[in-house]
C-alpha cells in the first residue's frame, strides 16, 4: 500500500513515517506540510492511503480530504489529529 503523510509539524511526519515503515506492505510514497501539497502530490504518486492532519496553513485537512474524493481512483483518508472537536468534520469529509 502507498501511503502519503500530510502533517504541518515535521516531528509528526517523521513519526508516522516510522510506524509506517515497521508496518509490512506500507510505504511511505511522499510527504506534504499542507492541504494543497497533499493534492499535488496524490496527483503524481496515486497513494492508496493518506494520513492526513486537519489543522494546517494553506489548506486544511478537510478541505483536502473533500478534493481528493473527487479523484477518479481517491485513497482511503485517515485523519491524525489531537482536536476530537472535528470528528464529525472529519467523518463528514471522508
Amino acid at each position: 500500500m502507498r501511503v502519503l503523510i500530510v502533517d504541518d509539524e515535521p516531528l509528526a511526519r517523521q513519526r508516522l513515517a516510522r510506524l509506517v515503515d515497521e508496518s509490512a506492505g506500507y510505504q511511505v510514497v511522499a510527504e506534504a506540510n499542507n492541504g494543497q501539497q497533499a493534492i499535488e502530490q496524490a496527483n503524481v504518486h496515486r497513494p492508496d492511503i493518506v494520513l492526513m492532519d486537519i489543522r494546517m496553513p494553506v489548506m486544511d485537512g478537510l478541505q483536502a480530504a473533500l478534493l481528493l474524493m473527487t479523484l477518479d481512483d481517491p485513497p482511503a483518508v485517515i485523519f491524525c489529529t489531537a482536536y476530537d472537536a472535528y470528528a464529525l468534520e472529519a467523518f463528514d469529509a471522508s
